[in-house]
């Protein structure tokens, strides 16, 4: 079958033809409907995540099973459209068993497409608990990117952020996470604030329902300092940084999700005498999947999508290196 994989100090993934998987007793059998690119990838293959052996890529997932283990229950129906939770937990530790999988400590872990074989491929095997339905009438490519793309920041504005009615929420920059973390805090009730340099997504954050969108580069004529209960950064440099550190109000939170810088500087005195919570980001568990799919099936979300043949994977990789892919890219097998 065809992958797309990650081999060591390569800068393209690997194009090649590989054994079809098969699943042990507690795995399904994934045929892959469409698979969702993002920034991860592009740390991963600039070396900046290192890994060590090579892997299929691609960690946004969606799929049918086509089989399943023997030990898997009758609740998953084969010929269904099944969406992978990528953190991939174990279900047995202290992390799982609380409700805080995404922080799984399981031995041997890894995350799908990120250090073990992922959705860049014709099939996908992975462990049956690691699976969500996905409801009727939503397209497995908004299925795919949700699993990232809306699960992220719904994970940072909702549970992290603890963001409800009538919240003060500044999200700082509008890339294909940071447009549906401007959908997430909207439909939480949340008064929402969104910038960014591009004209155009300020544009479509004010129809997604931003109460107010402002040019990064005129926030400090436009926005009034220590304002905002939630300052969430989707960006990660220093300066979006010192920028959440400046609107957040004393006693606020700033939920760090962008890996743009590998350190972002902390200024201590307003933090200390502000008594301002940082709190970082990692994706979202398990039931945090199944609510993000009962919004976007309320249309409550609408995550915006790009499709493209998966086989132009490398292409793809490096239209969203330049910036040229404008929301999200979902892959689709031949």
């Amino acid at each position: 079958m065809f992958a797309a994989r990650y081999v060591p100090g390569e800068k393209k993934l690997l194009l090649t033809d590989v054994p079809k998987p098969k699943p042990g007793p507690r795995d399904v059998l994934l045929k892959i409907r469409a698979a969702g690119i993002c920034h991860s990838d592009l740390h991963v293959l600039a070396g900046e995540v290192p890994f060590p052996n090579s892997f299929t890529m691609g960690h946004e997932a969606c799929g049918e099973v086509v089989e399943k283990g023997s030990d898997v229950t009758s609740e998953i129906k084969t010929g269904v459209l099944y969406a992978v939770h990528g953190p991939n937990p174990c279900g047995d530790c202290t992390y799982c068993r609380t409700g805080f999988d995404n922080l799984c400590n399981g031995p041997g872990r890894t995350f799908v497409g990120l250090g073990q074989d992922g959705a860049y491929a014709d099939y996908l095997v992975v462990p049956a608990r690691n699976i969500v339905e996905v409801p009727p009438g939503i397209s497995p490519e908004i299925a795919a990117v949700a699993t990232d793309a809306v699960l992220t920041p719904y994970h940072a504005i909702k549970s992290l952020g603890e963001v409800k009615t009538n919240s003060k929420v500044l999200v700082i920059g509008l890339g294909g996470l940071g447009m549906n973390g401007v959908q997430v805090a909207v439909a939480l009730g949340a008064k929402v604030t969104a910038t960014d340099l591009k004209s155009s997504a300020l544009d479509l954050a004010k129809e997604f329902g931003a109460s107010e969108v402002v040019n990064s580069k005129e926030m400090d004529n436009k926005l009034k300092p220590a304002s905002f209960d939630v300052v969430v950064d989707f960006v990660g440099r220093d300066s979006t940084f010192t920028q959440a550190q400046t609107y957040v109000r004393p006693g606020g939170t700033i939920v760090l999700v962008g890996l743009g810088s590998a350190q972002v500087p902390v200024l201590t005195a307003p933090m200390i005498t502000y008594q301002v919570r940082v709190q970082g980001a990692f994706w979202g568990t398990h039931q945090e999947m199944h609510e993000i799919f009962q919004l976007i099936a309320e249309g409550k979300i609408k995550p915006q999508v790009e499709t493209a043949p998966m086989k132009d994977v490398n292409h793809w990789l490096e239209e969203l290196e330049a910036g040229r892919v404008k929301s999200r890219m979902a892959l689709l097998p031949s």
